[in-house]
């Protein structure tokens, strides 16, 4: 039947079937075209296509012996219509796993190869490995020369650990490759499917039979390495690029894949910067080699040279954004303020639709101008923060900084139109609220706003432990106990909440052991933390124990000049009668916030002229 025999068959058909029946064809014809020129004419998209291929696949082949009439080729352009339609349609709805099922079907009843593609694509789409598999392994049946279907089945099998199944078709595509003269081009997606592999152990050892006849190409010893380098064995890993390295001297790929196998100590990272280093001198349009050896040199430390060879591959990429984008942070890192805004400013005005995908840029400058001290300019850098994971954020951040420029007011008004879709965000606009009305001398409401916020995300830790600071603040030390305490049960790593339980006891002068071995607990999860040096240093002078407690805050002040670090620190040598040493020590700290509370309370008690 074609599209022109259509109204007249709808007339001949009762009535309670027109709703249901015609419909898909009249459709069919509106998708496929008009009767004059064939299902198969239309070239407007992919169904278009499978419509005629499929039809042509499956026209019935002469058969004298047949005595039972056939159908009609029309009976059956109309049925494969009808069947790809159907498939597409629920598709289109959201049922991918009826789709691919259906045009599985399809494949297996026509033997059609473009069909059993379309199964496999929707199965994939569908995240159904086992469907994908078994349309895959049909469409390589019906293609058995084919490299696109091998090598999606290849890497179906590998991603679901049939490395088994897997191995006698990566050996018969390796043997290809090797006829081809083309065995380059094949390691590298073998490589890539390999490390998809649930086991990367099983993974090197399948590739390692595979390849044991092409030890002479660089192309397999490199895959080696990488594969090596998964299953975490680095002495195998650096041993193959080595060998690589000498069948392939000067090789871009030999030394961008050093850059990742070689740099577990630094011996070999000094290897692979060699590598790096020698390739770039040779061939000095090398992007992705340079940016290769930037990190390593940033690694390294060296983040002057890792700069430098950013700033080369800008001379001849100047819009390259990977490279602009990196460079700003590391200008950034380098006290290099003017230059890292220059970058960056560079990125987020490079052609293109303005959207979410710039807002790291914004970010970015937000925060330079910020520790410049230029908090307008911090407020425009903010405002051009559109949609996306950063909007709440850079949000909170503007409200913060207006209530620094004590226009809380203004702050409090963005966050009332704050639309938090996500418990992080939610937790940072009440964080926000409260450290608003906190830092306009309002904390009672600030542990009001907190407390609401609990009431929502009951166990958030970050909510508890602000509630449990206000606590304190607000001399409700048993709420901040029970906080921290709680926050101690979720977070048995939570090194501040130990911190500021046993800091809150020692200050207080009370309950001295236990909040030692609080102390001694965060001590042990964050070792280096300067504030929580400190608080051992103020547990052991508490204790009597000054000599102890000396050493503990000089080494929190050689990390950190905090004020209220050198508040304690020259309260204990001024203890101990080294009062110039503590005058000296007052005088830093109120060099960096002379209005500081505790410094000032520490000198009027102690009776000390700075």
């Amino acid at each position: 039947m074609t599209c022109a025999q259509i109204p007249k068959r709808i007339d001949r058909i009762s009535r309670p079937w027109r709703s249901h029946w015609p419909l898909p064809l009249l459709m069919a014809c509106v998708l496929f075209g008009s009767s004059q020129h064939g299902v198969a004419a239309s070239q407007s998209g992919h169904l278009t296509r499978l419509v005629a291929e499929t039809e042509a696949a499956s026209k019935p082949r002469p058969n004298r012996a047949r005595t039972t009439p056939a159908r009609s080729n029309d009976a059956l352009s109309a049925q494969r219509v009808f069947q790809i339609l159907a498939a597409e349609i629920a598709a289109q709805r959201g049922q991918i796993g009826t789709a691919a099922a259906t045009w599985l079907a399809l494949a297996r009843e026509t033997r059609d190869p473009k069909a059993a593609q379309r199964a496999t694509e929707l199965a994939l789409t569908d995240r159904s490995g086992g469907r994908a598999i078994e349309a895959a392994e049909f469409w390589l049946e019906l293609e058995p020369e084919a490299t696109i279907p091998a090598m999606t089945l290849e890497t179906l099998w590998l991603g679901n650990g049939q490395l088994d199944r897997a191995e006698p078709l990566i050996a018969r595509q390796l043997d290809a490759a090797r006829k081809a003269e083309q065995l380059s081009e094949r390691y590298g997606p073998l490589t890539r499917n390999l490390l998809r592999a649930p086991d990367r152990v099983a993974a090197l050892a399948l590739l390692d039979r595979v390849s044991v006849i092409d030890l002479d190409q660089a192309a397999a010893r490199i895959a080696r390495a990488t594969l090596a380098h998964a299953a975490g064995n680095q002495g195998r890993a650096a041993a193959e690029i080595r060998s690589a390295a000498a069948l392939r001297p000067g090789s871009e790929e030999v030394a961008l894949t050093a850059a990742t196998v070689l740099t577990v100590d630094a011996a070999g990272r000094q290897e692979a910067i060699a590598l790096l280093r020698a390739f770039v001198d040779s061939q000095p349009k090398a992007p992705r080699a340079r940016f290769a050896l930037a990190r390593l040199y940033a690694i390294d430390g060296r983040l002057d040279d890792a700069l430098a060879q950013l700033n080369r591959t800008l001379a001849d990429e100047p819009d390259d954004p990977s490279t602009l984008f990196a460079a700003a942070h590391l200008a950034a890192e380098l006290k290099r303020p003017a230059e890292a805004i220059q970058l960056m400013s560079r990125w987020v005005e490079l052609p293109g639709e303005p959207g979410p995908e710039r807002n790291p840029g914004w970010m970015f400058l937000a925060r330079m101008a910020e520790d410049q001290g230029q908090s307008e300019q911090t407020l425009r850098w903010l405002e051009r923060v559109s949609d996306g994971d950063e909007q709440i954020e850079a949000l909170v951040h503007r409200a913060i900084v207006l209530g620094r420029l004590k226009r809380a007011d203004e702050g409090r008004a963005l966050l009332s139109n704050a639309d938090p879709k996500t418990p992080r965000d939610r937790t940072r606009v009440v964080q926000a609220r409260a450290e608003l009305l906190r830092e306009d001398g309002r904390p009672a409401e600030a542990f009001e706003v907190v407390d609401a916020g609990l009431v929502v995300q009951p166990d958030e830790p970050q909510l508890l432990y602000d509630r449990a600071m206000l606590g304190e603040r607000l001399g409700r030390l048993d709420r901040m106990e029970s906080d921290l305490r709680r926050l101690i049960a979720l977070r048995p790593n939570h090194a501040h909440a130990y911190n500021a339980l046993g800091y809150t006891f020692a200050d207080r002068n009370v309950r001295l052991d236990e909040a030692r071995t609080l102390i001694e607990r965060a001590v042990q999860l964050a070792p280096e933390d300067p504030q929580i040096l400190d608080s051992m240093g103020w547990i052991a002078y508490r204790q009597g124990k000054r000599d102890e407690a000396i050493k503990w805050l000089q080494r929190a002040w050689a990390i950190r000049n905090d004020p209220e670090i050198g508040a304690h620190l020259g309260e204990v040598l001024w203890r101990m009668g080294r009062n110039a040493d503590a005058i000296a020590i007052w005088n830093q700290a109120m060099g960096r916030d002379p209005t500081n509370a505790l410094l000032r309370e520490t000198r009027d008690r102690l009776g000390a002229s700075l």
